[in-house]
């Protein structure tokens, strides 16, 4: 019996959805290697100009999202009032028909038994491919949020939440099959998982200051947040030594701008300014505490290294409910949505030590890299494929 060919679709709308894609292809290859074909495919490059223009119009979403609050929440609040998964079905068939044909095209040369989507728009093509042309596909989607939102398709054959509240969402609130509803832990990167430094050796590897508070900031990979104005309140009022370390990302201006404002700086402040890095986990784990905005991978990488978060900001639903479940619920953080008072906030953990320690035991106890999501869904892939006879 041939090896059954299982795709695995990366597309960048924010780099969330990277994240958590190259986290299960980490799980599989490590578990099965041997008995699967693993095609990992960036999906919308490799479509044309149709997929990288639709692409790029959802990367700009995620941006408008994050640059103003009252278009996250103006998107999800229409899409729900106008029809939930239909109207988003009929959407993506109508107005946006070319583009979810183009993706349809590009997932078909692959001619695959499974494809494995860490996005709704994915999942919809994936869905529309196996109505269509493959009728025995098997869709499998991973949902990186920390809720399940209006846009999800509930056609998946299986479709896995990391964490009870969304898989109760799933089924009472948006009428997903019971059986088709799986649960795992968080998931993580190999890379992540294997970062295991102290805190010390990771300011030593990037030459910052042992003794200084340390702080990073970062609002994903667009910096579109409020990362910028919380970098300024800490510049003006912080009077202890502290290092700074902002993650401008892809935002070039903001990166330029603090390079030029570099030499101004107080001399109590170590400023360490990023463009986009790959090892931005491991400057978390450099950091005392992690201010950003509530994006659940950047949230959960930062926690993976054992630092806890600030949470000033939420774009829209999924980010909210990143915060009521690392913050409110399970207490690994604490949200600070007025700018003007983080400093006063990192000054107050800075000043009591003990405020860190019980954020950091609140972490040790709910947010463990080692029991991996990732394996959980390779087992549960593989299960999938034996029950359906692609796997002796």
């Amino acid at each position: 019996m041939k090896k059954p060919r299982v795709l695995l679709t990366y597309i960048e709308s924010g780099m969330g959805h990277i994240m958590s894609m190259s986290a299960i292809a980490s799980g599989l290859k490590e578990k099965y290697a041997d008995k699967i074909e693993i095609i990992e495919s960036y999906i919308m490059d490799e479509g044309g100009k149709d997929t990288k223009e639709f692409q790029t119009f959802l990367s700009d979403c995620t941006k408008a999202t994050n640059k103003h609050k009252a278009f996250g929440i103006g998107v999800f609040w229409f899409l729900t009032a106008a029809g939930k998964q239909y109207f988003m079905r009929l959407i993506h068939r109508t107005v946006f028909k070319k583009f979810t044909k183009a993706t349809m095209e590009s997932m078909l040369k692959y001619l695959p038994d499974v494809i494995i989507s860490t996005h709704y728009f994915i999942t919809f093509a994936a869905l529309e491919l196996k109505k269509q042309y493959l009728p025995n596909l098997t869709v499998i989607t991973y949902n990186p949020d920390n809720n399940v939102h209006v846009w999800w398709d509930s056609r998946s054959d299986l479709f896995i939440n990391n964490n009870a509240n969304a898989c109760d969402e799933a089924i009472k609130r948006r009428k997903f099959n019971y059986n088709q509803v799986k649960r795992v832990f968080f998931t993580a990167r190999e890379e992540v998982i294997n970062a295991n430094l102290t805190r010390q050796q990771y300011r030593e590897k990037f030459n910052l200051p042992q003794d200084n508070f340390t702080v990073m900031i970062a609002d994903g990979a667009y910096a579109a947040g409020k990362a910028h104005k919380a970098c300024e309140n800490l510049l003006k009022n912080i009077t202890f030594p502290i290092t700074i370390i902002f993650l401008a990302g892809k935002n070039e201006d903001a990166y330029n701008y603090y390079e030029k404002k570099r030499p101004t700086m107080k001399k109590n402040i170590t400023f360490i300014n990023l463009k986009f890095t790959p090892l931005a986990y491991e400057y978390y784990g450099a950091s005392d505490v992690f201010i950003t905005k509530s994006g659940p991978n950047a949230v959960l990488d930062s926690l993976y290294m054992g630092t806890p978060v600030i949470i000033d900001y939420y774009a829209h639903i999924i980010e909210k409910a990143t915060a009521e479940l690392f913050v409110d619920d399970l207490k690994c953080g604490i949200a600070c949505y007025r700018i003007k008072n983080i400093s006063k906030l990192v000054t107050k953990m800075y000043e009591n030590p003990l405020i860190l320690k019980e954020l950091q035991r609140n972490i040790k106890q709910n947010v463990n890299k080692k029991q991996n999501g990732s394996l959980q869904i390779a087992d549960i892939i593989f299960e999938e494929l034996k029950e359906k006879g692609l796997i002796e």
